[in-house]
């Protein structure tokens, strides 16, 4: 049963109740709309609120699961304190090397460009420096992500094997490894 119904609206869409009349208004104006009046469409019955849908993904642990501990890195740099410290650092460097810098004479905006100077060439230096060390170290991570991976695929074709098909395969590594160390004649 559709009613003509006009509304004045408050809010962007107006709901008035889950099976009475369904309003749709526009930002507060004025709205002529057809609504539904106590039944419902076979579509609009199957369609779930957004509130049971995203409560649903919301990881919960039971009592009987154990859930692994949060493994967190301990390297210097990679936690909040580490990069408060480094900014602090950064900071007291750039004031010293400018108060460091009028104190042999030099005047303040002279200072200042100089420290400007040293501290972007050096940062910058500096970051760049990095990259090149870890790509000669061979340390970056798409390189660390393709280990990782072709290790897991080892582990699991290692799993589905049985346990002659070990053994066949240490026996033929032994027999490679015997082969490569006799001397050649």
């Amino acid at each position: 049963m559709f009613v003509s119904a006009s509304a004045s609206c408050l809010r962007p869409a107006c709901m008035r109740g889950p099976r009475t009349q369904s309003l749709t208004c526009v930002q507060g104006l004025p709205a002529r709309v057809n609504a539904i009046s106590s039944t419902r469409s076979p579509l609009m019955s199957q369609i779930t609120p957004v509130s049971q849908r995203t409560a649903s993904l919301v990881p919960r642990a039971t009592e009987g699961e154990k859930t692994p501990g949060v493994v967190y890195n301990k390297e210097f740099g990679y936690s909040r304190k580490d990069v408060i410290l480094i900014g602090v650092a950064m900071f007291a460097t750039g004031y010293g090397m400018y108060y460091g810098l009028q104190a042999t004479g030099m005047e303040s905006g002279m200072a200042g460009n100089w420290v400007q100077l040293i501290m972007i060439l050096g940062l910058s230096l500096g970051w760049v420096s990095t990259y090149i060390f870890r790509v000669a170290t061979k340390q970056m991570t798409y390189v660390k992500q393709l280990e990782q991976y072709e290790e897991a695929v080892m582990r699991k074709r290692l799993d589905e094997m049985t346990e002659a098909e070990i053994e066949d395969m240490v026996k033929e590594a032994e027999a490679e490894k015997v082969a490569k160390g006799a001397p050649r004649s």
